[in-house]
């Protein structure tokens, strides 16, 4: 090696100094004849750790490109997934307002926007929680809306938060009536979350697909003409007096979000 790296420095020497002198040209090229095999026997055994340097560079700037990609795509996703609750919540909006346009709520009613925050984690009890509370005029006995119809009442309030006790609880019961005809009755819930009209004289006509409203009593806390359900089937019996009137509540109260609280 000491004799070649001479040889080198000699060769180079030469060189530079550009000499036309046939001993020159002749030295150049026994060096070059007896380095080429060297370097061509050097670059064998340095190409796979050259190969093995490039991969793992290649690796590196793959696993960085990779993870630019999959914060890309995190952030496409959040940008699609609030761009469809933007949606979805202006829809609900949209039908609250559509259910105001209808004359429903009479004058001196005031609806606060709420949204359920928690449900109850049992099956003997369907309730939620909402995000209004008496600070906002929210009482006991004030009627929850959505834009499909009735949700329920309120039963508890706090400062920022009030209880909800849906129509499908059993404690739930609704002055109601059948529109068309004023077929007077009781909209309750029950444990399975059925919602059945009871109380209706067997004499009365009523159908299936006929709509049932609020009837707005005297001494109820619900305004008149808030949409229930629609009945689902009829069932009586010779020895009842009361028609069996099952409904179907127009509000699905397993998506339940943005609601409207009456207050008077």
């Amino acid at each position: 090696m000491a004799i070649l790296l001479l040889l080198c420095v000699g060769m180079l020497t030469l060189y530079f100094r550009e000499s036309d002198s046939g001993f020159v040209h002749s030295a150049q090229g026994v060096v070059l004849r007896v380095v080429a095999p060297l370097q061509n026997g050097t670059a064998r055994a340095t190409k796979p750790f050259r190969d093995a340097w490039n991969w793992t560079g290649d690796l590196f700037s793959a696993k960085s490109e990779n993870a630019k990609l999959q914060k890309e795509l995190e952030q496409l996703r959040a940008g699609v997934a609030k761009e469809l609750t933007t949606q979805d919540e202006n829809a609900q909006m949209k039908a609250m307002l559509a259910l105001q346009g209808d004359g429903v709520y009479p004058d001196g009613v005031r609806l606060v926007t709420a949204r359920v925050v928690a449900r109850s984690g049992t099956a003997w009890y369907s309730t939620v929680t909402i995000s209004a509370g008496s600070s906002s005029g929210v009482e006991v006995y004030d009627p929850v809306v959505n834009g499909a119809g009735l949700v329920g009442r309120v039963t508890k309030v706090d400062a920022n938060a009030a209880q909800v006790t849906l129509i499908i609880d059993q404690q739930s019961f609704v002055d109601a009536m059948v529109q068309p005809g004023g077929a007077q009755g009781i909209v309750s819930g029950s444990v399975t979350g059925d919602v059945t009209l009871e109380y209706v004289d067997k004499n009365e006509r009523v159908k299936v697909g006929q709509y049932v409203v609020t009837s707005g009593r005297r001494g109820s806390i619900f305004v008149r003409g808030i949409p229930i359900g629609q009945i689902e089937s009829i069932g009586s019996q010779e020895v009842e007096l009361y028609q069996s009137i099952s409904l179907r509540p127009f509000v699905d109260f397993r998506k339940l979000d943005l609601v409207q609280v009456v207050v008077r």
